[in-house]
């Protein structure tokens, strides 16, 4: 177990760590009795930017460390997807009020499983997918906004990035209404950006017709 690959499983290990603290902390939650809402998303703020962090360190440190290994690259988006789908579940999760639709989150899951789906036919292809700029793109926003959310909600109180908007907290809800449709069509951008790349992989094509350039690395 290297360095970095540790701080991807810790990354893994934040995801089910998050749900209970952002869920058990609502009200009536089976966390209430310890901490209140408001120290909830604070310990949920915490709990995110540290996963957010060991994400950049693990590789900053696998290449610096020269420890890339083909666990790492496996594990690193699974990781990713784990920890950031289940922030996204639950602010939909309505535990601290309806921050999102479902319907939004769905879009995120759906994403993710497609790119599986691409990098699982890649295998069969013996095609590398290498990753895109818009996955990190997308892997950038949506964690910029899941702790700008979360922010919001701790300075000002959750009424105020509910997702239905009353009149009084109008203006800051919209602020969270944008930030959550920016994810959503970032997202949904990031999908297409991948089917359409990578399309080749779908067609009858030969992978010895393949460009040299796509193909994986000997090691």
């Amino acid at each position: 177990m290297s360095i970095p690959n540790l701080l991807t499983l810790f990354r893994l290990a934040t995801a089910p760590i998050f749900l209970a603290l952002f869920i058990g902390t609502g009200p009536g939650g089976f966390l209430s009795h310890l901490m209140t809402p408001a120290q909830g998303i604070l310990a949920c703020i915490v709990c995110a930017a540290l996963s957010e962090i060991s994400d950049v360190l693990d590789g900053i440190l696998a290449r610096k460390l020269n420890q890339v290994s083909d666990f790492g690259k496996l594990l690193d988006p699974y990781a990713d997807s784990t920890f950031r789908l289940s922030v996204y579940f639950a602010f939909a999760s309505q535990a601290h009020g309806r921050w999102i639709p479902l319907w939004m989150v769905m879009i995120l899951f759906y994403r993710d499983l497609l790119v599986t789906v691409i990098r699982t036919f890649g295998v069969e292809r013996g095609v590398f997918v290498h990753a895109r700029a818009s996955g990190k793109i997308k892997a950038i926003a949506q964690a910029t906004v899941a702790i700008t959310v979360m922010v919001i909600a701790a300075v000002k109180g959750e009424e105020w990035v509910a997702y239905e908007a009353s009149s009084k907290d109008a203006l800051v809800t919209g602020l969270a209404h944008t930030l959550m449709w920016l994810v959503t069509a970032v997202t949904a951008w990031s999908a297409w950006d991948y089917t359409f790349y990578n399309r080749h992989l779908f067609s009858t094509q030969n992978t010895s017709d393949v460009a040299p350039s796509e193909r994986p690395p000997n090691d």
